[in-house]
Formats: structure tokens, C-alpha cells, sequence
């Protein structure tokens, strides 16, 4: 039976969270059973959120209410911002610090951790030296943007939209010649495996 589009956005959605919070885990070399990865994943968007408004602002100049101030109180308004970015990042490195043993590699993991301050992008990054490095020790990080740097917590709204669309577009030829695909599709939890009826005799 063809799933709704309801059904099918709220399992990709999970499937796909879940997927970038292991990512991280495997990355940074947290404890599987200690760290869940959609809770992972959920904090460190909110974060993400809370940096970009703060970038978003730095970018923009001060509002129009605060411009009457005199110079001193807004350098001491620009400050208080760049404090909370630093806050924003010691969390993000405290999240993906704990629950893991203290490894050397995973020192230099977590000290490549930083903000970006072009709000037209990702606010949480990791740089793509430390990215490259890792790379070909066989450790890849879940998602990069083009400039080859490690985004921390991505929005993955297209990319689940993507996902139900092609899937409800194709959902006869996964059925027919693309059946890998589906049963692909199915390990991923973006579809939910047929059930089996167990019919008992008299």
C-alpha cells in the first residue's frame, strides 16, 4: 500500500535526523549507548538557531532603537553578543565532548569546532583542514557544504522534501524493477517493511 505524503515526510524526517546524529556520534567518537542521536541532533539545531540569529544580527548592524546610544553602549551591546556566541560554541563542544573517551584525535575533533560569522551560511562549522585529515584516515563527516567544511547541524528540510517527492513519484517502479531500492529505502526506516500475517490453523 502507497504511503501518504504525511506518512512517508514523518518517517524520512526521523530516518534522516537519526542518520546525521550517528554520523556525529562516529565521528566524534561518542558513546552509542549513552548519546541518543535525535536528541543530539535537536539540540544542536537549537544552537545552530540561536548562532545564526546572533550572526544574522552582527551582520545587520544595530536596530534602529539602540542607534540614539552613544558609541561605548553599543561597542558593550556588540560584545554581548560575541559572549553569547562563545557560550553558543562551548555547549556545542561540551554536547559532542561528553560521553566519549578523551582520545587525542578526537581533541583536535572537537577544537575544529567554530562559529562563521557570514550568517548567508551554516553558524555551526567544522573546518575542512581538520575535515581532509580525517577523511583519509577513513572518517568521514556526515554532512559538508561545498566549500568541503563540516556542517554541525544542518537544516534537512529539502532533502526530506526531496525525498517524499521522489519516492511518491516513483512509488510503481519501486515496486516493480527498483525493488532494491525500496527494500534500501526500508533499512533506512524511510519506509516501513510490509508486516507478516501469521495465519494459525483450527
Amino acid at each position: 500500500m502507497k504511503p501518504s505524503k504525511t506518512e512517508l515526510k514523518r518517517n524520512i524526517t526521523t530516518a534522516m535526523i537519526r542518520e546525521h546524529g550517528l554520523g556525529l556520534i562516529r565521528f566524534f567518537g561518542l558513546d552509542p549507548n549513552l548519546v541518543d542521536p535525535i536528541n543530539l541532533c535537536k539540540k544542536l539545531r537549537r544552537l545552530e538557531n540561536k548562532a545564526h540569529r546572533i550572526t544574522t544580527q552582527l551582520c545587520n548592524g544595530f536596530p534602529e532603537h539602540l542607534l540614539h546610544l552613544d558609541n561605548e553602549v553599543l561597542e558593550d551591546y556588540s560584545k554581548h553578543l560575541e559572549v553569547k556566541l562563545c557560550r553558543i560554541e562551548g555547549k556545542v563542544r561540551d554536547y559532542l565532548w561528553a560521553n566519549q573517551p578523551k582520545l587525542k584525535k578526537n581533541f583536535k575533533k572537537i577544537n575544529a569546532i567554530f562559529i562563521n560569522g557570514d550568517p548567508r551560511g551554516y553558524a555551526l562549522k567544522l573546518d575542512t583542514e581538520t575535515i581532509k585529515y580525517f577523511e583519509e584516515l577513513g572518517e568521514d563527516f556526515p554532512h559538508k557544504d561545498w566549500g568541503g567544511f563540516g556542517i554541525i547541524a544542518p537544516d534537512l528540510t529539502s532533502d526530506i522534501e526531496n525525498e517524499v517527492e521522489w519516492i511518491s513519484n516513483n512509488w510503481d517502479e519501486l515496486n516493480g524493477d527498483m525493488l532494491p531500492t525500496k527494500h534500501e529505502y526500508e533499512c533506512r526506516g524511510f519506509l516501513m517493511p510490509p508486516q507478516i500475517t501469521i495465519h494459525r490453523g483450527a
